[in-house]
């Protein structure tokens, strides 16, 4: 007869598990109870996480942020600064390596929302605030030294000169008496181009001989007159070749409109004084401009600092700019204007920063306004890629004209036929990468290169011939020699 009991089997010692099944209590701390509030600040200057997957990254390091506009943003329940702007922040302080963070966009943490909790014991609140969340990864510096450089240029001569013996060789056993007939043709010219100076021969004279005497001279004037077609094409401000100083290669005349009229009429000076004297700083939305301002004013040199003053104008005249919403009629990259009263109040701030409604400011005349916007917005509100970039371009000039280390004379460090300024400030401020800022500056005819050792005090190099390296230094001399008119690769 069947039992109608059923038999529990016993569990092995491998079916148990090692964890207990009640979890332990936690000793919590005795909390008093708090006040919850969320924080609602729609800007895009906000708190960031900072993960570091497999990179153990100084805890001195300094990171750089750099902001651009998200696309398809979605600003619903959301912090509107973080929603429609991404950041971006990058190092290069490290001797030997770079650091980059960014912001997830196709894991799980771009659909979540990140916060912080700021408690405060003797209020009993604590308040959360919305966050960014970027992963900062690092990569070591890849630097070639010359010597790398020459050797990877003859391998590849002597790569190319290698395939080339294969293939006239092949051309020579299987080849047509067509392909034979060119191949020897041109190792006779080989033989031609390699003979020493002076060794030209009867019919190589004769030939030179029946060529006109001006011809080379025609060659000569129509190459300059080509490569000044093109100059004058771009979108920079106008150099004068003649100038016999850097200074006069970019006066001051072509760069501001009615030149130094328009330098007296600008208001913020009187603030900046007033500040400078009463020993408070001078801080402005500008990094180039902080880190100088105070310098030009150690120096009393009234021009160096109204030049300060135009270039704190543009800069906030470009950040003022917007995408256009017609970008089929009126280009690809042309921006937008603001509104005339919302463009006097951005260029009237000394500040540059949005200015406190207590606060008064003297607002710029009129004339000084149609001035600037008939020189870089001839058209109207709109300004095309070439007008934008024309007046960055100008503003890269101006910053040619203030010394690295200002003085009454005016010279500031500079040597006599040279001026020089460091593009890494102003690159910050425009919001540029390295390669356009410094594409920039050789368009204005000036050469990129590193600081050298002398110059390590006068650009406040620290970090010996390491942060030389990763450090660019513009530098503007006559006869300025501008970027060669490119013919095109070889068929």
């Amino acid at each position: 007869m069947a039992s109608d009991k059923h038999d529990k089997k016993r569990k092995r010692d491998s079916d148990r598990h090692d964890r207990p099944s009640k979890k332990p209590a936690l000793n919590l701390q005795h909390l008093p109870p708090l006040a919850a509030s969320v924080v609602n600040d729609d800007s895009e200057l906000a708190p960031v996480i900072v993960t570091t997957p497999g990179v153990n990254a100084p805890k001195d390091l300094h990171l750089k942020p750099y902001f651009k506009t998200r696309e398809n943003a979605q600003t619903k329940s959301r912090n509107k600064g973080i929603a429609s702007s991404e950041i971006l922040l990058q190092s290069s302080e490290h001797p030997k390596m770079d650091f980059l963070g960014r912001e997830a966009e196709d894991d799980a943490d771009s659909q979540l929302k990140h916060y912080i909790a700021v408690v405060d014991p003797e209020k009993k609140t604590w308040q959360f605030v919305e966050v960014r969340k970027v992963t900062l990864r690092g990569g070591v510096r890849k630097i070639r030294s010359a010597e790398d450089e020459e050797e990877e240029e003859s391998e590849d001569e002597g790569v190319a000169q290698t395939m080339r013996a294969q293939k006239t060789e092949l051309t020579n056993t299987f080849g047509t008496k067509q392909s034979r007939k060119v191949v020897q043709s041109m190792a006779e010219n080989a033989q031609l181009s390699n003979a020493p100076a002076g060794a030209a021969k009867a019919a190589e004279s004769a030939l030179l001989s029946s060529m006109p005497a001006d011809s080379a001279a025609d060659m000569a004037s129509k190459s300059a007159a080509v490569q000044a077609e093109v100059q004058a094409s771009k979108p920079i401000p106008p150099a004068n070749l003649a100038a016999t100083h850097p200074s006069d290669v970019y006066p001051i005349e072509v760069l501001v409109p009615n030149g130094y009229s328009t330098l007296r009429q600008l208001n913020g000076i009187n603030d900046w004084t007033t500040a400078f004297e009463s020993g408070q700083g001078i801080v402005t939305s500008s990094r180039y401009i902080s880190r100088r301002v105070e310098g030009v004013m150690r120096s009393e040199n009234k021009t160096h600092i109204q030049i300060l003053r135009f270039i704190l104008l543009l800069l906030e005249l470009s950040r003022s700019l917007k995408p256009s919403k017609d970008a089929k009629s009126t280009g690809p990259g042309s921006k937008r204007l603001p509104q005339r009263e919302d463009l006097r109040r951005m260029l009237s701030s000394p500040t540059g920063a949005s200015t406190p409604s207590t606060q008064t400011v003297e607002p710029l005349q009129d004339p000084l306004i149609d001035s600037i916007r008939r020189k870089f917005a001839p058209s109207g509100s709109i300004m095309s890629k070439n007008e934008v970039t024309l007046l960055h371009t100008t503003i890269c000039a101006l910053t040619l004209h203030i010394p690295p280390q200002p003085g009454k004379d005016g010279n500031g460090g500079n040597a006599a036929n040279e001026l020089a300024t460091d593009p890494s400030d102003l690159r910050d401020d425009l919001r540029l990468d390295n390669n356009t800022i410094s594409h920039y500056f050789r368009e204005l005819g000036c050469r990129v290169d590193k600081p050298r050792e002398s110059e390590f005090a006068k650009w406040n190099v620290k970090g010996g011939k390491a942060e030389a390296a990763s450090r660019r230094v513009a530098r503007l001399r006559v006869p300025v020699e501008f970027p060669k008119v490119s013919r095109g690769g070889k068929r």
